[in-house]
């Protein structure tokens, strides 16, 4: 099999279940003319399996170099989210505090953390010890100055460097940061 002969299974193959689908600007928009998709609709099994496997190539491959960059840019974005969202549900981070930054839902949270091997115990969280909320307050105290808002992705970035700092779980650090926060206000 040729880089060829892939290509235009490939093309075929997308052409097929567009046209089968009545999505015909699908197909237009990949250069074919009416009077070509009409040929391809008459064509028998054989035919289409000798047009897919042809030595010869009926289209090209052109990289729409803007296009490609863009989604270079997206998908280390999206990776760098799912990085985030793992650290966090490795640290305790809830289902109700990831939906807040990310809109996650329940079930996505959960095979999130079944992927991650975390188990995570059925009911509410304990709550910290003032020991606990002292050192959680004094590393807030120190760093709060360079985050305008524990909203955001940095702001979460900041819970969980705190939350890796004193060893406190991450939903508690964010429930108390977020108290302390609006009373700052």
């Amino acid at each position: 099999m040729t880089m060829f002969s892939n290509l235009n299974q490939m093309v075929l193959n997308e052409i097929l279940i567009n046209l089968q689908e009545g999505n015909i600007n699908v197909c237009r928009n990949l250069g074919f003319s009416r009077q070509e998709l009409q040929a391809i609709e008459k064509l028998s099994t054989e035919e289409i399996y000798d047009l897919a496997n042809s030595k010869a190539s009926f289209a090209k491959v052109e990289i729409n170099h803007d296009a490609f960059w863009k989604l270079v840019a997206t998908v280390q974005i999206n990776s760098q989210e799912r990085r985030l969202i793992d650290r966090a549900l490795l640290l305790g981070g809830s289902i109700q505090m990831l939906h807040s930054y990310f809109g996650l839902t329940t079930s996505k949270v959960s095979s999130r953390r079944s992927l991650l091997g975390k188990q995570e115990p059925m009911g509410r969280k304990p709550a910290s010890t003032e020991e606990e909320e002292k050192l959680v307050w004094e590393r807030w105290q120190a760093y709060k100055k360079n985050y305008p808002t524990v909203e955001s992705t940095e702001g979460l970035e900041l819970l969980i460097l705190i939350a890796e700092e004193t060893g406190v779980n991450l939903t508690e650090v964010w429930k108390l940061i977020l108290q302390w926060s609006k009373n700052d206000e």
